[in-house]
């Protein structure tokens, strides 16, 4: 009986080895993953798909608000970047515009309105990167 059962074994621990990781494989993947947690109201989930650049820059921000407003606006980064927004509309295309190394640009359709997002390949896989919006 424990012969048997092994490779089932084997083949459920493979398969949870795998599960979340194909969510960041691609940029369109990244994106969707992305979209999907704003969208659920996963505020927490979202953020872990932002670059690491972007999640520097809206922790800086969260520090500096909390700084000057002598610790009463003491947020998350990521509520920064969600709070009072309204769930964003429905997706209904992602197309690779261009990769190129470690960087790629999406153009996601959504609303009948096009717009181009970044994403750039990090050591867990692509994430969404808004960090040149976020500049002063």
């Amino acid at each position: 009986m424990r012969l048997s059962a092994m490779p089932l074994l084997v083949l459920a621990l493979l398969a949870l080895g795998g599960c979340g990781k194909t969510q960041f494989t691609t940029p369109q993947n990244a994106y969707t993953s992305f979209h999907e947690h704003v969208k659920r109201g996963e505020y927490k989930e979202a953020y872990a798909a932002l670059s690491q650049g972007t999640q520097t820059a809206l922790t800086a921000r969260a520090q500096a608000l909390k700084d000057t407003s002598g610790g009463k606006a003491d947020l998350e980064p990521y509520e920064l970047l969600f709070m009072n927004s309204a769930p964003p509309a429905d997706v209904t295309d992602i197309t690779l515009v261009r990769e190129e190394g470690d960087v790629a640009t999406v153009r996601v359709l959504s609303s009948g309105q096009a717009r181009e997002v970044r994403l750039v390949r990090e050591a867990s896989g692509w994430k969404v990167d808004l960090s040149d919006s976020l500049k002063p």
